[in-house]
């Protein structure tokens, strides 16, 4: 089938299939919306108090005498040049990065349970599936997200472990040697949503094996998927920045639509990812 067909055919599908089964689609929009508040909730605990550190080694440093001068009269007092407690600036980044990887624990134990599920229960959409079935789904997703999510999570956290003094050296430089991680990242994230497209009828050790060879043989399709759901996610997003305080009923529609891509761009993921024949 020319990958146009599939490409159009999936997308007719999807819609259809969503028309269909509106108690599933109404499920995974609420799970949805459970994670999107529950990611929010953990956001906006860890970012508050890593912008409260942030704010307050900033507000120490501001507080000295950092000119030339006074570092020099500092230096041949032999006194410490960020004042009497040095410590400060230290445990303030100690408790940003700590906070950092807490933040990151429980991202990745909430991506996990919350990926293996709806990526099981969208499988329901095409075709029928008893419990049993589900649950062997569901425990190949739970692993399938859980070594792809380990080391995308485990990249960024091997970037914690450095001291202030190594960040403040380092700086800019710091950013550009974990460059390569990003794109490794995006690439594992690029073959993890196909991992997932496959757990229905592919065995659990002929996962990765297929997945590499649909996301290189086949990656026109898998481009074109990710463009489609992309661009409706954005499109939502430019709808919900543009309108959030001038038309409360676009802004509605656009949180709306922008619940809905999420669904959507699984079910055609795996739609198209199912019509794939390696």
């Amino acid at each position: 089938m020319p990958s146009k067909n599939i490409i159009l055919n999936s997308l007719k599908e999807s819609f259809l299939m969503i028309w269909r089964n509106k108690s599933l689609f109404f499920l995974l929009f609420v799970l949805q919306i459970i994670f999107s508040v529950t990611f929010g909730f953990i956001n906006l605990t860890y970012q508050t108090r890593i912008l409260e550190n942030a704010n307050a080694m900033s507000d120490y440093l501001a507080n000295q005498d950092l000119d030339e001068v006074s570092v020099t009269q500092n230096l041949l007092a032999q006194k410490d040049i960020l004042g009497d407690d040095p410590g400060a600036i230290d445990r303030y980044f100690n408790e940003i990065v700590n906070d950092f990887k807490i933040y990151i624990a429980y991202t990745f134990i909430l991506l996990v349970v919350f990926l293996s599920i709806v990526w099981s229960l969208t499988n329901k959409f095409l075709r029928k599936i008893d419990f049993n079935k589900l649950k062997t789904i569901f425990l190949k997703n739970l692993l399938v997200s859980a070594v792809f999510l380990f080391f995308i999570f485990s990249f960024f956290y091997s970037i914690l472990n450095i001291s202030f003094a190594e960040a403040a050296t380092q700086g800019l430089d710091l950013f550009k040697k974990y460059i390569p991680v990003l794109i490794f990242s995006i690439v594992l994230v690029y073959f993890m949503f196909i991992s997932l497209s496959l757990t229905y009828k592919t065995r659990l050790k002929d996962i990765i094996p297929r997945t590499i060879k649909i996301g290189l043989k086949k990656a026109h399709y898998i481009a074109a998927v990710y463009f489609i759901n992309i661009s409706i996610i954005y499109i939502s997003m430019i709808l919900l920045y543009y309108f959030i305080e001038i038309n409360i009923l676009i802004q509605l529609v656009s949180i709306l639509l922008f619940i809905f891509s999420f669904i959507f761009a699984r079910i055609l993921m795996i739609n198209v990812v199912d019509k794939l024949e390696i």
